[in-house]
């Protein structure tokens, strides 16, 4: 996959914080910079996922309550 480079304005703070983290992981800025961008997109993704689950169990809920009544049990 090829490469683009880029400038960031980033806090002094984290700056300090990505190179103490990349020199104990022996990573360069841009594979730190590169991991936390695919985490957060994975992040979002997994937290959508989990919303629209959510959201089928309302569903699915609200459909059965409206439709219990209507089921009478043989006797």
């Amino acid at each position: 996959m090829s490469k683009e480079r880029i400038t960031l304005t980033i806090e002094e703070d984290l700056v300090k914080e990505i190179d103490r983290t990349a020199k104990i992981l022996k990573k360069s800025r841009s594979y730190l910079v590169e991991e936390a961008i695919r985490t957060w997109k994975r992040v979002q993704i997994e937290r959508g996922l989990k919303e629209g689950y959510l959201a089928m169990v309302e569903e699915d809920q609200a459909t059965a309550a409206e439709n219990l009544p209507a089921y009478e049990a043989p006797k």
